[in-house]
């Protein structure tokens, strides 16, 4: 196959991967009842034993009972790849937080480790790059290899088994990360058959 063929398709794979990153990579949907008693489960932990605590968690007791009665309510948000680290820091959303927890199986250090979604658009762009340069330079197709495969092995590895029972709230994986992952595996497997075909030529 012709080496701007196959470059051009690595471009095509990268761009998807740049602008994946701006649709929502995460939805969550929980119920008003939910979300009471969670800030009641909160209330207990922080307050304990304080004269505040047993007034407040009454009133969150109630506030449940009235929007039970009333017919619970379905709160559903959304995630894009750009705003998991503004979201996260600003600590404001669980969906990013559990989001960041699957990525990298640890809640540790949550608030740097969001940052690193930042790279990668830009290795989705550094790859269609090494497609170009590797026309001429076949060093270059194998570095994007070894990035594709690290990044859509690792991250499609801990989506499969990613225990979303333990996570902070349910949500449900869109279609921006999955064709993020996908498209790394697709450059990856692109550099393997680049690979072969230049070692028969």
């Amino acid at each position: 196959m012709n080496k701007n063929i196959l470059s051009g398709i690595v471009i095509a794979a990268g761009t998807v991967i740049v602008i994946s990153f701006f649709l929502p990579w995460a939805k969550v949907s929980i119920s008003a009842v939910g979300v009471s008693k969670e800030l009641a489960k909160d209330a207990k932990i922080i307050l304990k034993d304080t004269p505040l605590a047993g007034k407040l968690l009454g009133r969150l007791e109630k506030a449940t009972d009235a929007i039970g009665a009333l017919g619970d309510v379905d709160v559903k948000t959304q995630v894009t790849g750009y705003g998991i680290p503004v979201l996260v820091n600003r600590k404001i959303s669980k969906v990013a937080f559990s989001l960041v927890q699957i990525m990298f199986k640890s809640a540790a250090n949550v608030d740097i480790k969001s940052y690193l979604v930042y790279l990668l658009p830009l290795l989705g762009i550094f790859c269609g790059v090494a497609a170009i340069l590797g026309q001429k330079n076949k060093l270059y197709i194998i570095i994007m290899l070894v990035v594709a495969g690290l990044v859509s092995i690792a991250g499609l590895y801990n989506l499969y088994t990613a225990d979303l029972s333990n996570i902070a709230v349910k949500i449900t994986i869109m279609n921006g990360l999955w064709f993020t992952m996908y498209g790394f595996l697709f450059i990856f497997l692109v550099g393997i058959a680049w690979l072969i075909l230049d070692k028969k030529s």
